[in-house]
C-alpha cells in the first residue's frame, strides 16, 4: 500500500471509505490543539467580516457571508476541546473593538467598555451551543442559524435594560427595498434574511475543506440536496425586495409636514462643570435660535441637556421644609436664617416661564433638552427631559426619559456594590431617575413624540411611543430625537446611532427628526431614507457679536471626508415628510422575533428529550 493511503491495513474487512473515516477521526484526536485553533480562527474570520460590515467601514455585502466560517462549527460532529472558551475570548475582543467609541467619553469608561464587551461577547458562544442543540433537535442548519441569531438579538434587546445595537440587519440600511419588511417584522426580519443566506451558503462548503483544518466533520457531503436551502433563502430575499418595492413611497410623494429648525451645537461634555463655557453654550444655542426665526419654523429643537439650567419644580403637597430636607445639610447651614431662599427656585418656575417667552418671541413651538429636578416628599428626583412650549399656550409639559443608559445614566446594584460607581466618570451620587410615561406634544395640528439619547435605538420603546394617541384619538405624526453624541468625539458611534434610528422610522412608518449635539442631525422619512435638509447653516466659532455670520453648505455628507457632517454648530432646517401609511409592527410588535425565540426553545427542548 502506498504511503499516502488513508486506509488501515489492520482493518482489511472494512470498506475503504469507512477506513478513511476512522483514519480521519484518529488524526483529529491526535491533533486537538490544531483543531481548536482552527475553530477559533474560523470564528475570528467571521467576526472580522462582521466588523467590516458595520461602521466605520460599512462593507454591507460582507454581512451576507460573515457567519459562513462560524457556521462551519455547526457541521462538526464534536467541537474541539476548549472551543467555546476560545470563541468567547475572540468574541470579547471583537465586541471591545466594535464598541471602542465608549472609551472616548472619559478614561473611566474603559472599564465600562470591557464590561459591556464581556457581556456582548457571550452571545457568540451561546449562539454556537444553542444552534448545535437545535440541530440535534431536528432543525436544519440553514434555518437554525437565522432562528437562533434573531432570537438572541431579541433577548439582547431586553436583558439588562437592552442593547439593540449592531444587528445584522442594520448593515443593509442603504438597501431600501429590502428593509421595508421592517414595518412587519421589525429590523429582526432583515437580520433573519441575512443570517439565513449565511446559513445556506455555509452548507455549500465541501466537507473536505474542513477536514484539511483538522475538524471533525461528517463525511456525508451531498451538495446537490443542499442547494435547495440556498435557493429558498435567495427566493425569500427576492420576495421581501418585491414587497419593499411595492410598499416604498417615492421621496417626493410624502405630504409636507411641519418645518423644523434643529439647533445643533458642538460642545464636549467637559464644559458641563465649566461655568464660563456654560454661558458660551447657552449663548451659541440662543443665537442660533434667534437666527432660525427668519426661516419660519413651526418647531425649534435643542439637543439633549443643552439648556444650561435645570427646570425646577415641586410636586403637589411638598412644603419648603420638605425641599430643604433634600438639600445638603452644609449648604442649608451656610444660609442660616435665609435658608428658605433655597426653596424659591422650585416655586418660581423660572425656566418654564423663560421657555414660554422664547416660544412666543420666536413664533414657534420649542422642544428643549434639559435636566429636570422635581422635589417630592421622599427625595429630590432628577430626570433627563424634553420640555415643550408653544407660542399660544406657553409651557405645555415635559417628557422624562424612560430608557436609561446603563453605566451612562445609572449603575445597577450600586447600593449593594458601591465600587460600581468607579465604572463611570461621575461621583457616588451619580444617576438619574427614570420617567414612566410617554408623551405627545401637539402644535399646529401635528403631534410629535420626543425620544432622548439612545431611546431611538430601542425598537419596543419607539413602538410604544408611536402607538400613543392623544385625547382625541389621533396618533403621533413625527418622532423627534434629542441626543448628545459629543461624548464620542466624531467616532463611528455617530454613524451607527443614525443608521439604527433609521430602522425605527421604517418600523413605525413615521418620519424621525434628530437634533444632535456634536453628532449628525438629520431628517429620516418613513422609508428609512436619510434625506437632504433644505438648508444647512454653519456658524463660525467662537461666536462673535450678536448676529454672527452663518455659512450655507450643501449636502449631508462632507465632500472632504465622505462622512456625514458632524461636530459643528449651526442650523439644520427642513420639513418633516409625513407618512400616511400604517405599520403592522406598531400594532403587533415583536411577533416575528418572538416566534424565533419560541422555535429556539422548542427545538432546544426536543434535543434534550432526545438525549442528544
Amino acid at each position: 500500500m502506498s504511503s499516502g493511503s488513508t486506509t488501515d491495513p489492520q482493518l482489511p474487512h472494512l470498506r475503504p471509505e469507512v477506513q478513511r473515516i476512522i483514519a480521519t477521526g484518529k488524526m483529529g484526536a491526535a491533533a486537538p490543539v490544531g483543531s481548536t485553533v482552527s475553530a477559533v480562527l474560523l470564528t475570528a474570520i467571521s467576526l472580522t467580516m462582521l466588523w467590516l460590515s458595520f461602521t466605520p467601514v460599512e462593507c454591507a455585502p460582507l454581512a451576507w457571508i460573515a457567519l459562513v466560517p462560524l457556521c462551519q462549527l455547526l457541521r462538526l460532529r464534536t467541537l474541539p476541546r476548549f472551543t467555546l472558551p476560545g470563541v468567547w475570548m475572540i468574541s470579547v475582543i471583537w465586541a471591545v473593538v466594535t464598541l471602542q467609541w465608549m472609551r472616548l467619553g472619559h478614561p473611566a469608561m474603559y472599564l465600562a467598555l470591557l464590561t459591556l464587551g464581556i457581556y456582548v461577547g457571550f452571545y457568540i458562544p451561546i449562539f454556537l451551543w444553542v444552534c448545535r442543540r437545535c440541530i440535534c433537535g431536528g432543525l436544519p442548519l440553514w434555518l437554525t442559524v437565522p432562528v437562533v441569531w434573531t432570537a438572541l438579538d431579541l433577548a439582547r434587546a431586553y436583558l439588562l435594560t437592552g442593547f439593540s445595537w449592531y444587528y445584522l440587519g442594520h448593515t443593509q440600511y442603504r438597501w431600501l427595498s429590502l428593509i421595508q419588511i421592517s414595518d412587519i417584522t421589525g429590523a429582526y426580519g432583515v437580520t433573519f434574511l441575512v443570517a439565513m443566506v449565511s446559513g445556506a451558503i455555509a452548507e455549500q462548503i465541501p466537507a473536505a475543506w474542513l477536514r484539511r483544518w483538522n475538524l471533525d466533520v461528517s463525511d456525508i457531503d451531498n451538495l446537490q440536496s443542499r442547494r435547495y436551502p440556498l435557493a429558498i433563502a435567495l427566493l425569500a430575499v427576492a420576495l421581501c425586495c418585491l414587497y419593499g418595492f411595492a410598499r416604498k413611497t417615492a421621496p417626493d410623494k410624502f405630504p409636507q409636514g411641519p418645518a423644523f429648525a434643529l439647533i445643533q451645537g458642538n460642545f464636549t461634555p467637559e464644559i458641563k462643570h465649566d461655568s464660563g463655557m456654560t454661558l458660551t453654550r447657552f449663548r451659541t444655542h440662543d443665537t442660533l435660535t434667534r437666527s432660525s426665526v427668519r426661516l419660519q419654523p413651526d418647531f425649534i429643537v435643542w439637543p439633549e441637556t443643552m439648556f444650561s439650567w435645570p427646570e425646577q419644580s415641586a410636586a403637589e403637597g411638598v412644603t419648603d421644609k420638605d425641599i430643604l430636607s433634600q438639600i445638603p445639610a452644609d449648604v442649608v447651614r451656610d444660609y442660616g436664617n435665609q435658608a428658605a431662599v433655597l426653596a424659591e427656585p422650585f416655586r418660581r418656575r423660572e425656566v418654564q416661564s423663560r421657555l414660554a417667552n422664547d416660544s412666543q418671541a420666536c413664533g414657534a413651538a420649542i422642544v428643549m433638552g434639559l435636566e429636570a429636578m422635581v422635589a417630592q416628599k421622599d427625595r429630590l428626583r432628577v430626570y433627563n427631559s424634553a420640555a415643550f412650549a408653544r407660542p399660544d399656550l406657553g409651557y405645555s409639559g415635559r417628557y422624562d426619559k424612560i430608557h436609561r443608559v446603563i453605566f451612562g445614566e445609572y449603575i445597577p446594584l450600586k447600593d449593594i456594590f458601591p465600587w460600581l460607581t468607579d465604572l463611570t466618570p461621575f461621583g457616588a451620587n451619580f444617576g438619574i431617575d427614570a420617567g414612566n410615561t410617554p408623551m405627545l406634544f401637539e402644535y399646529a395640528g401635528v403631534r410629535i413624540a420626543p425620544l432622548i439619547c439612545f431611546e431611538d435605538t430601542v425598537p419596543h420603546l419607539v413602538r410604544r411611543m408611536a402607538a400613543q394617541r392623544d385625547t382625541n384619538g389621533l396618533e403621533c405624526d413625527v418622532l423627534v430625537n434629542l441626543t448628545n453624541d459629543a461624548w464620542f468625539r466624531g467616532s463611528s458611534e455617530l454613524d451607527q446611532h443614525l443608521i439604527t434610528s433609521a430602522f425605527r422610522a421604517v418600523e413605525t412608518r413615521m418620519p424621525m427628526v434628530r437634533c444632535v449635539n456634536g453628532g449628525v442631525s438629520a431628517f429620516i422619512d418613513g422609508n428609512g431614507q436619510i434625506r437632504e435638509p433644505e438648508q444647512i447653516l454653519v456658524m463660525k466659532e467662537p461666536v462673535e457679536g450678536l448676529n454672527p455670520p452663518l455659512t450655507e453648505v450643501q449636502g449631508m455628507r462632507d465632500p472632504a471626508t465622505g462622512f456625514w457632517r458632524r461636530q459643528f454648530s449651526g442650523i439644520i432646517f427642513g420639513h418633516a415628510p409625513l407618512d400616511p401609511r400604517t405599520s403592522p409592527y406598531v400594532q403587533f410588535g415583536d411577533w416575528f422575533a418572538g416566534l424565533c425565540l419560541l422555535a429556539m426553545a422548542a427545538f432546544l427542548t426536543k434535543s434534550f428529550i432526545r438525549g442528544t
